[in-house]
């Protein structure tokens, strides 16, 4: 069994992850956009159609699902300002997450379509 790492979400850390997920939302992307121009390219004919488009659609799903993570990264964000700027009171600690938050966070790190195997390591 591998030694898996807890988050203590300390604001080097939670942006660490965060950069981490977002890196990988970006390669996700890109390929998905890559494979679907791929595809266009190769279409020739209508009939091309009924081969090519399921491709085609499963890319586009691909693309729509890196959209809400990316939204869902941007709540984290948000979240994590708020958290340590405080208004400008106090020094910066741990962060605290809602338990809606930290489900965010959690279907963020341990999504199964992640190819990357870089958040292996972290438990929340």
């Amino acid at each position: 069994m591998k030694d898996r790492k807890n988050i203590t979400l300390e604001v080097d850390s939670a942006i660490a992850l965060m950069q981490e997920i977002y890196n990988d939302i970006v390669e996700q992307k890109n390929t998905a956009s890559l494979i679907m121009k791929k595809m266009l390219s190769f279409m020739k004919d209508a009939e091309d159609m009924s081969v090519i488009g399921p491709v085609i659609k499963e890319q586009q799903k691909i693309l729509n699902e890196c959209t809400e993570k990316k939204i869902s990264l941007v709540k984290l964000q948000n979240i994590l300002l708020k958290q340590t700027q405080g208004g400008g009171k106090g020094p910066l600690g741990k962060l605290t997450l809602s338990d809606e938050d930290r489900e965010l966070l959690d279907k963020l790190v341990n999504d199964p379509k992640n190819d990357d195997k870089s958040f292996e390591n972290y438990q929340l």
